[in-house]
C-alpha cells in the first residue's frame, strides 16, 4: 500500500538565442534570433519508493514542436542501487545525449549527436555499482502523442560506465550499444550546432527499405581540478533489404574545458553532468571542442562536416549564466556536393527557475 505523504517540485528553464552568420554560399542569414527552449516540469515523488516526472517545452524552435512533451515517465525505486522507468524519456545512449543541456559547455550537443535519437518511449532498467552503472531499456512507437516518432520501430538500447581514479585524476569510460528495427524509413540530418535558423549542411533525406540499425558508441571523460577533457565517438550501420545496400556513417566529438572560480561537478555514479558549483558572478569557463560528422558512404553520399568551436561561459549563480560561442563549420562536401564554409558567433541567456 502506497504511503499518502505526496511531495511537488515545479520548475521551469528558458533559453534565449541570438547568432550571426557568415555562410560563404549565401544559404543563412546575417543574423536570427529565437527562444531555444522554455520548459516547466513537475516532480512527483509520492513516497520513497515511487515518483513520477512531467516535462513540456512551449518555445516552438526549429528543434521543438511547441508544447511538446520532454518527458512523462514513472519510476519504482526499490533501493538505492536499481531503479525501474515506464514512459517516455531519455535512451541510454551516449554521454552527450543523457546529459542535461543546461549543464553542457556549449549551446549545442555537437553534430555527432544526430546519429542516435536522444527520448523514446518504453521501459528502463537502471543498476548503480560500486564505481559503476548499467542501463538497458526497451523502446517503442509512441503510442500516446508524447512527441516521440511515429516511425520509430523497436529498440533495445544499453549504456554501461565506469569510474577510475589515479592519484588527483578522475577517469570515466563507457560504451553504449543499441539494436533498432524502425518501421518504414531513417533519416540523419544534423543543424551546425546552432538551432535559430533552420538550414543545414549534411542530410540524408529519408532512407528507405532499413531493416535493421546497429549503433555503437564509446566515451570517455578525464577530471583534475578545474580542467576537463571529454571525447565520444559513435558509429551506425543501418542493414537494408530489397537489395539495397548497407549504409555506414559516424561521427564524434573532443572537448577541453577549464573553469575559473568555480567547479564542474560530473556524477560518477549516474555517468552524467550534474549542476556547476559557483560563487557568485565571479565564476566562468572556456571551452574547445572539435566535431565531425561522417555520412560519405558509396552507396549514399550525404558528406562530411567539421566543426571547431570555442566557447565562454559566465555564471551568475549554478543555474543562471550567458554563453558565447564561436563555431567554424566546414562541409567537404555538404549533401548537395559543395564545398561550404559557415563562420557563426552566438550567444544564449539561460534562465532557471
Amino acid at each position: 500500500m502506497l504511503d499518502a505523504k505526496v511531495t511537488y517540485n515545479l520548475g521551469s528553464r528558458m533559453e534565449v538565442d541570438y547568432s550571426f552568420y557568415d555562410d560563404d554560399q549565401g544559404l543563412f542569414p546575417e543574423s536570427e534570433w529565437g527562444v531555444r527552449r522554455f520548459r516547466f516540469g513537475l516532480f512527483t515523488k509520492f513516497n520513497e519508493k515511487f515518483s513520477s516526472y512531467f516535462q513540456s517545452d512551449f518555445s516552438n524552435s526549429v528543434r521543438t514542436r511547441k508544447g511538446s512533451t520532454q518527458a512523462a515517465w514513472l519510476r519504482y525505486r526499490p533501493n538505492k542501487r536499481n531503479e525501474f522507468y515506464l514512459g517516455k524519456m531519455e535512451m541510454p545512449f551516449s554521454l552527450d545525449s543523457v546529459s542535461n543541456s543546461k549543464h553542457h559547455f556549449f549551446m549545442e550537443r555537437s553534430i555527432a549527436s544526430s546519429l542516435s535519437e536522444r527520448f523514446g518511449t518504453g521501459v528502463n532498467f537502471v543498476h548503480y555499482g560500486k564505481g559503476w552503472n548499467m542501463r538497458i531499456g526497451l523502446f517503442g512507437d509512441d503510442h500516446y502523442d508524447l512527441g516521440s516518432s511515429s516511425f520509430y520501430g523497436k529498440a533495445l538500447t544499453t549504456r554501461f560506465g565506469k569510474k577510475i581514479k589515479i592519484a588527483d585524476n578522475k577517469f570515466y569510460f563507457g560504451a553504449s550499444f543499441q539494436y533498432r528495427k524502425p518501421n518504414t524509413r531513417i533519416r540523419v540530418r544534423t543543424l551546425p550546432e546552432s538551432s535559430t535558423f533552420n538550414q543545414r549542411l549534411l542530410d540524408t533525406g529519408r532512407i528507405y527499405f532499413v531493416d535493421s540499425i546497429q549503433r555503437y558508441g564509446l566515451e570517455a571523460l578525464w577530471k583534475k581540478k578545474s580542467w576537463t577533457m571529454q571525447a565520444e565517438y559513435i558509429a551506425n550501420k543501418f542493414t537494408r533489404g530489397f537489395v539495397q545496400p548497407d549504409l555506414q556513417y559516424d561521427g564524434g566529438y573532443f572537448i577541453v574545458s577549464k573553469i575559473f572560480n568555480g567547479k564542474r561537478r560530473f556524477s560518477f555514479r549516474k555517468g552524467e553532468w550534474a549542476a556547476t558549483k559557483v560563487k557568485k558572478y565571479r565564476t566562468w569557463e572556456i571551452s574547445a571542442r572539435y566535431s565531425y560528422l561522417d555520412l560519405t558512404d558509396k552507396s549514399l553520399n550525404a558528406g562530411y562536416e567539421e566543426n571547431i568551436s570555442l566557447g565562454i561561459n559566465y555564471y551568475f549563480t549554478s543555474k543562471n549564466r550567458l554563453m558565447f560561442n564561436y563555431v567554424q563549420a566546414k562541409a567537404t562536401p555538404n549533401s548537395f556536393g559543395i564545398n561550404q564554409t559557415l563562420n557563426i558567433v552566438q550567444a544564449r541567456f539561460q534562465l532557471e527557475f
